[in-house]
């Protein structure tokens, strides 16, 4: 499953102005509803947070991945943020977080969940990826190197 495919270019926000977890959370529910036009920005929410009191998707290398199923859905939606000056997610590394990928997805379907988590996964463990997200200018920059990344590491 390609990110380059699930990410819309209205659903990638290239200057977060959360400073907290909390205000991170909601910043990015609201990206991805907006841009996905998800109605049930409560229920996401909540699904996000009660995901992040199990266990802080803050996963380190400057990542977080908060992440939740819901009914509310019916397909997966992804969204991302960057932060420049970077958030404490609690990660387990100690790093704040600067790169946010937000994924929901319906509660009775993980095929599409369960890869676009490891393509994230995959893409984020190569240092001049993350070097190059934090740099970009742009969306679009964003999602050719997005695509270019795809490419060399998938």
């Amino acid at each position: 499953m390609l990110l380059s495919k699930l990410i819309k270019k209205n659903a990638i926000l290239m200057d977060m102005k959360a400073s907290t977890k909390d205000e991170a959370l909601r910043e990015l529910v609201d990206l991805l509803c907006s841009a996905h036009k998800l109605k049930d920005r409560e229920t996401i929410l909540g699904a996000i947070i009660k995901r992040e009191q199990q266990k802080s998707t803050g996963v380190g290398m400057g990542l977080a991945v908060p992440h939740a199923k819901t009914p509310v859905v019916s397909k997966l939606h992804v969204a991302f943020g960057r932060s420049v000056r970077g958030i404490d997610f609690e990660s387990e590394d100690g790093e704040k977080a600067t790169i946010f990928f937000i994924l929901v997805s319906p509660r009775d379907v993980s095929g599409p969940h369960i890869k676009a988590l490891a393509g994230i996964s995959r893409l984020i463990k190569h240092e001049d990826f993350r070097k190059s997200v934090i740099e970009c200018a742009d969306e679009k920059e964003y999602i050719e190197l997005v695509k270019k990344a795809e490419e060399r590491y998938l």
